[in-house]
């Protein structure tokens, strides 16, 4: 019976690459299929913009794609890839590249070839640095990095004016690098359980930013009342699960501050203006987590697609087509597999 299957999948696969192909199509959707390899008639479909590869089975990325000039947005996440294909350098019209899940420890200097990329999804691969050339990535809005053993951040990150929205969340850092305070576009911070010992000291001169994940650190460092005052613009500071988060002072302030997340003392619960119960923080985050993955699906250059409501990463490695990808998905992909590869065009 797999062998019948994998008989329509093939077929419907080539049947779609040859379509997009006779039809010179913008978009090719090759997602779910459980591919070991692409097809070689990918690499003719010279009008592609965007390029669907995410959840199959590929080790390899074939060299002459690299040649898709007009290529915009290419999703490679949850593969088997081992390192990160040089030849995707050379798309440099590329503005959403997503790697999640992969086995790609390192990035390649080349990386600095893709200056208008404006997304870019390296999460849970592994990844032990990011390339200082990162830096010529001058228009990168989106920068997520979740779930790999870094341990520091590049200054030159700084220079990625137009960045809004990081996370690290899940890493190993200790801290960030100063040049951080030249992100003034920054809007969202996931720096969620890491090593840092205190609060980064550059969230006060972020203009922009509206929320930061500190929680799951080992901040042991307590602030001022004065710098925690001077954060009352944030609508969120997460600061559960750290050492300093069942301190009397700063149970007192979060009682004050609403933007204070804290974790819940039952000694202090009668304070007036009383800590926000970790139910209500479930629930937000729960639903701002929606949010954000609306916009992690290729929204954010839409002022109103919830940038300033996005908040939860922790669950975010795949794509979402359907954000990236303006054509209605074929009405046989709710039928059963087989199902699936018998539609004719």
């Amino acid at each position: 019976m797999e062998r019948v299957c994998q008989f329509f999948r093939t077929n419907y696969i080539l049947a779609n690459c040859e379509d997009a192909l006779a039809k010179k199509a913008f978009s090719l959707n090759l997602s779910h299929f459980q591919m070991s390899e692409i097809p070689g008639i990918v690499e003719q479909c010279e009008s592609l913009l965007k390029l669907f590869l995410n959840q199959n089975l590929l080790t390899s990325f074939p060299s002459n794609l690299g040649n898709l000039a007009r290529l915009q947005v290419l999703t490679l996440d949850y593969n088997k890839l081992d390192e990160f294909p040089i030849c995707i350098c050379r798309l440099t019209r590329l503005r959403f590249l997503n790697i999640s899940c992969n086995n790609i420890k390192r990035l390649p200097p080349e990386m600095g070839c893709l200056t208008v990329l404006e997304t870019f999804w390296c999460n849970n691969t592994g990844l032990e640095e990011l390339p200082r050339e990162m830096r010529n990535c001058e228009r990168l809005e989106t920068l997520g990095v979740r779930g790999n053993p870094l341990q520091s951040l590049p200054d030159s990150l700084g220079n990625l004016a137009e960045l809004r929205w990081f996370t690290a969340e899940g890493c190993q850092l200790v801290d960030i690098p100063d040049t951080f305070a030249q992100l003034t576009n920054l809007v969202h911070l996931n720096l969620k359980g890491n090593r840092l010992r205190r609060i980064p000291r550059i969230l006060q001169v972020l203009p922009k930013l509206r929320f930061v994940f500190l929680n799951n650190n080992c901040i042991d460092e307590m602030p001022t009342r004065a710098e925690l005052e001077e954060l009352q613009a944030l609508n969120m500071l997460n600061l559960c699960k750290n050492p300093i988060s069942l301190l009397m002072d700063l149970q007192r302030l979060a009682s004050q501050q609403s933007n204070i997340y804290v974790d819940e003392a039952l000694h202090f619960t009668d304070v007036a203006g009383a800590i926000p119960s970790q139910t209500n923080l479930n629930d937000r985050e729960g639903r701002e987590h929606r949010d954000e993955a609306a916009g992690a699906a290729g929204q954010a250059n839409d002022d109103s697609s919830d940038w300033e409501n996005s908040v939860r990463t922790s669950e975010l490695n795949t794509t979402d087509e359907s954000g990236l990808e303006n054509n209605i998905e074929d009405v046989s992909v709710l039928l059963p597999e087989m199902s699936r590869y018998v539609t004719t065009f």
